[in-house]
């Protein structure tokens, strides 16, 4: 059976596109956020088998996510982010308007 090439810290970080300083930090703060680290005995030297590396990315995957390269429309005039402060300020005039249901509004005096 032939042996897997082990992965270093450079490899790993050229394979999930991350910086080494990021692979370094999360060895230790949210080791999950890796794949399993292979320690050889003796060491302290961080090594991946890319086996390992490959499952660990195969089990990743997120299906559900919309393809990147499929276009949805969106619908006209529709912006994303916040609405300007013009939109925030007649969205709450419109609200404080009373609403009546067509009867006619009590005007408070003597019939």
């Amino acid at each position: 059976m032939p042996i897997a090439p082990l992965l270093t810290v450079d490899d790993l970080a050229t394979f999930l596109h991350k910086s080494v300083t990021s692979i370094r930090s999360d060895v230790s703060r949210n080791p999950l956020s890796l794949p399993p680290i292979c320690r050889l005995p003796g060491t302290k030297r961080l090594l991946w088998r890319r086996e390992d590396v490959e499952l660990w990315l195969s089990v990743h995957v997120d299906h559900r996510s919309p393809n990147p390269l499929i276009h949805v429309p969106q619908e006209p005039g529709a912006r994303r982010g916040r609405p300007t402060k013009a939109q925030q300020i007649s969205k709450r005039r419109a609200a404080a308007q009373p609403r009546f249901s067509g009867q006619a509004m009590p005007t408070g005096g003597v019939q």
